[in-house]
């Protein structure tokens, strides 16, 4: 029993610090996804639209990397970090909800864990930007 409950926490565990590391690729996905479902509506076949929705998302993530490594000024920077900081943060704060709200239903807990969890998925959002790890 007690070998299970230690399984369980690290499960959880694994499962928290992946949340935070999928959302800093929010923007690109959410990307993705969109383009796939409108490639759908305008009659491209379900092989196309994965490909491409694959393939745009690479491209904006890549993009996003490399304009925010090598871009010239701090303007630039800190539109491309917010571009992918605000989808991060968003990510991770309606992710810990749904993990919180399965312990419990109100109070300050419900309140402060999300948002310290949008706080963390922003910050290693914009950490993956310059290709460190969390």
């Amino acid at each position: 029993m007690t070998f299970m409950l230690i399984l369980g926490a690290a499960a959880g565990l694994y499962l928290i610090w992946l949340l935070f590391r999928l959302a800093a690729l929010a923007l690109p996905l959410g990307t993705g996804i969109a383009l796939a479902f409108e490639l759908q509506d305008r009659g491209y076949g379900i092989g196309a639209a994965l490909a491409m929705a694959f393939l745009a998302g690479l491209l904006l993530h890549l993009a996003g990397r490399h304009l925010y490594a090598h871009g010239g000024s701090t303007l630039l920077r800190v539109c491309v970090a917010m571009l992918f900081l605000l989808p991060a943060g968003v990510a991770g704060y309606y992710g810990m909800t749904g993990i919180v709200r399965l312990f419990a239903t109100e109070g300050m807990l419900v309140t402060i864990l999300p948002m310290l969890a949008a706080v963390v998925a922003a910050v290693a959002a914009v950490r993956g930007l310059d290709g460190s790890s969390v």
